[in-house]
């Protein structure tokens, strides 16, 4: 008599914060294209009402694979430049989303803007269309770097659009500073994090410059053209931009980001924390969560065609299985960016725990029985800390 393969073992329960979904909308307009950015961009303009109404039939088609989840906890509308898209569409995109997949009462709710293109009228309009958040891409306050990053704005705009948020009630605001260009001094990425603790902004997220082959910084690279600072001053300009934003407060809780307690990122959190997200837009990418592992979704990055397969019903896309070991690296790679570090359970200790262990063995990771956590020396350099991690499996 043939026997009955036995059953595949149930996967280990998530922990609760992973058991939370998040909803990315991606608006791919800007005014300009920055030199440094490799995102999905269009500077030719959008029909806003038609990408709103491409957008809200993805979302309808998608739905059905976020069923019997707990309602959404943040919305995120990045780009591009969604500060530019009107905001009625924007309003129609989120009452979408609480009729599809549900939207949670506290659900924070998310908009990225450029400082010089906010104006009193778009802070009114999200305001009246649920936005909560606000995050700034003001990147510099010193004028003469903020013309090398090709930014548009200057370090009086931020002020203007902050005063002008504030206003209308919209005062979750994040400030966005990018540090590392060439020529920058460590005293002058201090000062940047200095203005933006002056601005009384509750979240700060603070980036190294990062040069992308396919974009004009990847071209003058290329060309010989010295973009970036040496490593040594890097390294020391982080330290003194982390320990200034510290010391005024607003504490790092994750390798980029520092907040004022309770104004962490809802929404970046999801991803750190290896929640499902549901993402839509030309060029969004999402997942969702299968028995043994998952899927990843990247959409077509061309806005129009985008938009014509949306609205006929067809979804341009790139869909990738992933299994549950890849699935496991993913998760020590995100957790290990957070200050709290990574909830382990017994599938991430068995499959990890002796890198985990010479991780620890060499001061870059902390283990406390149900959780590890990245030191200060681990942190500086976490991508060996990852790779050790998980190739010593």
């Amino acid at each position: 008599m043939a026997r009955t393969p036995p059953s595949p073992p149930e996967p280990p329960p998530l922990p609760a914060e992973a058991r939370r979904l998040g909803v990315y909308v991606h608006y791919p307009y800007c005014s300009a294209r920055c030199p440094y950015c490799d995102f999905t961009v269009t500077t030719r303009a959008l029909d806003d009402d038609r990408y709103r109404d491409a957008v809200i039939a993805e979302l309808r088609a998608r739905a059905r694979d976020f069923t019997e989840r707990p309602p959404a906890v943040s919305v995120y509308f990045g780009g591009g430049t969604p500060g530019l898209w009107d905001p009625a569409a924007l309003g129609a995109v989120i009452d979408a989303v609480a009729d599809t997949v549900g939207l949670a009462a506290d659900a924070e709710i998310t908009v990225e803007a450029n400082p010089g293109e906010v104006t009193a009228a778009h802070a009114l309009g999200w305001r009246a269309a649920g936005v909560n958040r606000i995050s700034l891409g003001v990147q510099s306050f010193a004028d003469q770097h903020l013309a090398f990053l090709g930014r548009a704005h200057r370090a009086a705009d931020v002020h203007a659009a902050i005063a002008a948020l504030r206003r209308v009630g919209l005062g979750e605001i994040s400030v966005d500073l990018i540090h590392g260009m060439a020529g920058q001094t460590v005293a002058e990425a201090v000062g940047d994090a200095a203005a933006a603790l002056a601005t009384g902004a509750p979240h700060v997220s603070t980036y190294q410059l990062t040069i992308e082959a396919r974009t004009r910084f990847g071209l003058w690279a290329r060309r010989g053209q010295t973009l970036l600072a040496e490593d040594g001053l890097l390294a020391e300009m982080y330290a003194a931009v982390q320990a200034t934003l510290e010391a005024g407060g607003v504490r790092f809780y994750e390798i980029s980001n520092a907040a004022r307690p309770g104004h962490e990122a809802v929404h970046n959190g999801l991803y750190w924390s290896f929640a499902e997200y549901l993402g839509l837009g030309a060029g969004a990418h999402g997942f969702r969560r299968g028995r043994g592992g998952g899927a990843r979704w990247a959409n077509g990055k061309h806005p129009q065609r985008y938009m014509e397969g949306a609205l006929a019903g067809r979804l341009l896309q790139e869909v990738e299985a992933v299994d549950a070991a890849t699935l496991a690296e993913e998760r020590v790679l995100t957790g290990l960016r957070r200050w709290a570090g990574l909830p382990v359970d017994a599938d991430l200790r068995v499959r990890f725990g002796g890198g985990a262990a010479a991780a620890v063995a060499r001061g870059w990771l902390t283990d406390d029985g149900d959780r590890w956590r990245a030191t200060p020396a681990g942190r500086a350099v976490l991508d060996r800390v990852v790779l050790e991690v998980v190739a010593a499996r």
